[in-house]
């Protein structure tokens, strides 16, 4: 099982390295045009990105079996990476099933912050899951890793809306 350490590493290059990291989550055009840059395409394999990570991740290992390893067979080591994200994917949706039955699922952290009616629930997410923010700052718009979310606003009256219609 990964520790917290290695993880903790995968996240640090994740936000060290913003053009890497949009492409390997699926930049999309939305996000681009909102945010007011070009959109990222990959120029090279999602297994290049995952290979520099995994080398950021184990080649300086605390366990010199690990750092061993890893030098011997690098490439061994993508997959892991991987299913990394395929379980921080599953456990941030996990964690993010509360936040989408309130509707704000799709908020930023800093609009989930200002609300008082998400504010504490937040702070439960960060107890629940350490690496949440960060993860919701990158894919609470991307229905890819985000499949939680409501894009309903809370204070929304759909059903007086449709008896008018």
């Amino acid at each position: 099982k990964w520790y917290s350490a290695c993880t903790s590493r995968l996240i640090e290059w994740c936000k060290a390295n913003d053009e890497a990291r949009i492409k390997l989550f699926s930049d999309s055009a939305k996000d681009a045009k909102d945010e007011g840059r070009p959109r990222q395409q990959m120029s090279t394999q999602k297994k290049n990105y995952i290979q520099q990570l995994a080398a950021v991740i184990f080649a300086n290992d605390e366990d010199p079996a690990i750092r061993v390893l890893y030098d011997e067979h690098p490439l061994s080591f993508i997959k892991p990476v991987e299913s990394q994200f395929i379980l921080l994917r599953k456990k941030y949706n996990l964690v993010n099933k509360d936040l989408g039955k309130t509707g704000a699922g799709l908020k930023s952290i800093k609009e989930l912050d200002a609300d008082p009616c998400t504010k504490n629930l937040v702070a439960q997410l960060h107890l629940q899951f350490l690496w949440w923010s960060d993860l919701h700052g990158w894919w609470r718009t991307n229905p890819s890793y985000n499949t939680a979310f409501s894009t309903a606003d809370p204070g929304q009256d759909f059903a007086s809306e449709a008896l008018e219609f």
